[in-house]
């Protein structure tokens, strides 16, 4: 008596079309996640002082990130993205700090009283940075290619660690020393992480990995510090205004400025690990288109 074998391909085509309509059912959230996102753009927008320009300014800047994470989903040597927790928890990571990034950058803006031509002047150079960044986070958590769990945990792990030292140290040290120990810190996450990490070609990327983390949270905590903290915080500046109040007013407006080398220094980092995942993905194409003959009967 034979036993039937149409239920095992019946459960193989059960397991694709529900693995199609999850597949299908993660777009739809997706995009509404982008939509979720444009229309709290322009409600929180509105409600600011801020003129049209910059209203406009900070929707593209958010459409333009969300059409990067859109690059997960497609097979261009960014995505798909893991299915693993660390690659889940690397991705939050990622959208929070580009997040932290639109937010300090529309704050920044309408705080800096400029006219409403020179709103929008930041917004094009913040969102190749920001989309620079994010496009390295989904390269290292695709699944096809990208770094093995252990390695995503302490890169990224360790690069917030550094921020974090960073904002504990800024009330305790001398203002003109916090800066230095910045650079420290987020050399001592890439080293680490490079050490603690084989082999060493993915020690390398995850040092890369824990370099651009560092130095976009630490960028970004250090705005946040240095416009909200006292003035006892703040390096100084220089000789300037011959008031008092003016004086704190510019060590306060040109603390976050050595920041923006940092910030830079990290999207120098995240374009190293796009690169790579480019070049992998195209070998890894190239591979595939390659068939290879096995010897050819004579006679």
């Amino acid at each position: 008596m034979q036993i039937p074998r149409c239920s095992g391909v019946g459960g193989r085509a059960s397991v694709r079309r529900m693995r199609a309509v999850w597949r299908v059912a993660g777009i739809g959230i997706h995009l509404l996640l982008i939509a979720a996102a444009l229309v709290a753009v322009v409600v929180w927008t509105s409600q600011l002082a801020s003129p049209p320009a910059l209203r406009v300014a900070a929707v593209v800047l958010v459409a333009v990130l969300s059409m990067v994470t859109v690059f997960g989903r497609l097979q261009l040597g960014f995505g798909p993205a893991a299915g693993s927790a660390a690659a889940w928890i690397v991705w939050l990571v990622a959208v929070v700090l580009a997040g932290v990034g639109v937010a300090e950058m529309i704050l920044g803006f309408v705080a800096g009283g400029s006219p409403s031509e020179q709103h929008s002047n930041g917004f094009p150079l913040a969102a190749v940075v920001l989309a620079v960044y994010l496009t390295a986070f989904l390269a290292v958590t695709r699944r096809d290619g990208g770094l093995p769990p252990r390695a995503l945990l302490t890169g990224v792990g360790l690069g917030l660690l550094a921020a974090a030292l960073f904002a504990g140290a800024v009330p305790l040290l001398w203002p003109e020393l916090v800066f230095w120990l910045g650079l420290l810190l987020i050399a001592a996450a890439a080293l680490g992480s490079g050490r603690l990490i084989r082999p060493a070609e993915v020690g390398v990327q995850a040092a890369l990995l824990a370099t651009l983390t560092a130095c976009q949270a630490l960028f970004f905590v250090a705005a946040v510090l240095y416009y909200y903290g006292p003035d006892a915080w703040m390096p100084y500046a220089g000789p300037g205004p011959l008031t008092l109040q003016g004086q704190l007013e510019q060590n306060r407006a040109e603390a976050i400025d050595p920041y923006a080398g940092l910030l830079f220094l990290g999207a120098v980092a995240a374009t190293g690990l796009t690169v790579q995942a480019v070049y992998a993905y195209r070998r890894s194409r190239a591979g595939t288109s390659t068939i290879s003959v096995g010897p050819q009967p004579v006679g």
